[in-house]
């Protein structure tokens, strides 16, 4: 037996118009308000400030470091490459986790400059102790020294960096020093000479005279044990944690060096 289906169907009510701008209407402006929180932060950027906004996650960190960075890389230009090679190296070594795009950030970040102060101020916001603020300059310094000196346009950057995040400008005499000691270890090492850091730099990483006493080089030790120690970064980042050690190293080495 065949069994036959008619091909009409009674047509459909038109639908109001208010239901019809409804179903249409969510999904463009659902759109459009998710294409501007998307880009919200790209929007500010443009215009030289860094998101006050942006959660304290190891690749916001990141960021702050590079738009720093690119604003340090582009007082002398010249020697860019091998800045953009320290800074790849840099981040490879502590930031692995990073799920960034270093050229295209790099690129943005060297195209719009960042307001230094908004970078600073949200460091300020996150980055409580003083410890874990130095080491943003601790990463600026060593870009500045690549070629083993920097100009003095760079040095006043760094100390205004170091001025805005509410640093003793001594924390970076004794950076600098650090990475002194640290170029003085590389030399010896590829002499196949061996020692200890020389006094010169000990005095500077400590911060005391050459005529230092005992009591007063055992106390300046203990006031950079409070601040670098690594055991302060315990609840840090991955990041942090490498740096405050590798920085402690020198800090301690300069100790051995003039403690009797």
């Amino acid at each position: 037996m065949t069994l036959f289906f008619p091909l009409s169907f009674e047509p459909v009510a038109e639908l109001p118009d208010w239901l019809v701008i409804l179903l249409f209407g969510i999904p463009f402006v659902g759109g459009i308000t998710l294409y501007v929180y998307k880009t919200r932060h790209a929007r500010s950027w443009r215009k030289g400030i860094f998101p006050q906004s942006l959660k304290p996650t190891e690749d916001n960190y990141l960021e702050a470091y590079l738009a720093l960075g690119a604003k340090l890389m582009l007082i002398n230009y010249q020697e860019s490459k091998e800045k953009i090679q320290f800074i790849n190296q840099y981040f490879n070594r502590y930031f692995p986790k990073a799920t960034y795009n270093f050229g295209d950030s790099l690129l943005f970040s060297l195209k719009y400059p960042i307001r230094t102060e908004t970078i600073t101020d949200w460091m300020k916001m996150h980055l409580k102790d003083e410890g874990s603020r130095s080491q943003i300059i601790y990463f600026l310094t060593g870009l500045a020294l690549i070629n083993g000196k920097m100009n003095s346009s760079e040095l006043n950057f760094l100390k205004q960096i170091n001025a805005d995040l509410d640093l003793n400008p001594d924390n970076l005499a004794k950076i600098i020093a650090i990475y002194a000691a640290y170029s003085e270890h590389r030399k010896e090492k590829e002499t196949k000479k061996s020692g200890s850091v020389s006094k010169k730099y000990a005095h500077e990483i400590l911060g005391v005279s050459k005529n230092a006493t005992q009591d007063e080089i055992k106390k300046a030790y203990r006031q950079l044990v409070k601040l670098h120690h690594p055991d302060k970064f315990a609840t840090g980042t991955e990041s942090q944690q490498k740096m405050a050690a590798e920085k402690f190293v020198e800090i301690q080495n300069a100790y051995e060096s003039l403690i009797l």
